[in-house]
This record gives structure tokens, C-alpha cells and sequence, in this order.
């Protein structure tokens, strides 16, 4: 497996686990974001769509599609820049602001391997 691949599998598998504590343990994780549980079915059905989500990093990694690679890092940062805006605008929490930069950083992660990947 291609060290690119490798960062979008480790993600994927990460954002699996956020899926299911959505679907399974949603007030932990939304009190933790300082977010109120909704008590709705929608989490559920949030968290259902990031299992979805980890799912295709995890087989787009074990198939080494290195197109996808790319397209998840331009995601990943578009993604921590809209959750600063909710911040700066009073719509979101700082606790979410340092959760999406899990996801920045992983991001940057894949683009300096898929970097390494290209120059070699």
C-alpha cells in the first residue's frame, strides 16, 4: 500500500469510529463539541453517513486510488475553514474548530505523502 493510501485508510478507520459514536453515543461526543444532543434521528443519520464516509476512505486506500487522495485534502481544508467561519460568526464552538483540525492536519498529512509519492 502506497504511503498516501495509508493516510486515507487511517482516516477513513477514524472516521468510522466518529460515525458509530454519533450513531451510538451521540450526547458524549456532541457535549464534548459543545454541541446540544438533538435527540432526533438525524444524528443517527449523520453518523450513518460518516461510517458511509470512512467506509469509501478505507476502500478507496486498499485500491490505492491516488485521484481521490487528492480530492479529499482540497475537502479537508474547505471543511476547517467553513468550521473557523461558524466560529468567527457565533455559530459554532471552538471545540469543533480544534476537531476539524484533526481533520487539517490529516489532510496535510496525505498532501505531503501524496507529495513524497509524486516526487520519487
Amino acid at each position: 500500500m502506497l504511503e498516501p493510501a495509508k493516510t486515507i485508510r487511517l482516516f477513513g478507520i477514524y472516521l468510522i469510529l466518529e460515525g458509530l459514536f454519533l450513531m451510538l453515543a451521540p450526547s458524549t461526543i456532541l457535549s464534548t463539541i459543545g454541541i446540544p444532543d438533538p435527540e432526533s434521528v438525524w444524528r443517527i443519520v449523520l453518523g450513518f453517513v460518516v461510517v458511509v464516509l470512512g467506509y469509501y476512505y478505507v476502500r478507496n486506500a486498499q485500491a490505492n486510488l491516488i485521484p481521490f487522495f487528492g480530492f479529499t485534502v482540497q475537502v479537508r481544508i474547505a471543511q476547517f475553514v467553513f468550521f473557523v467561519w461558524l466560529y468567527v460568526f457565533e455559530r459554532g464552538t471552538l471545540t469543533l474548530v480544534i476537531f476539524s483540525f484533526i481533520e487539517f492536519a490529516a489532510g496535510m498529512w496525505t498532501w505531503r505523502a501524496l507529495k513524497a509519492q509524486s516526487s520519487s
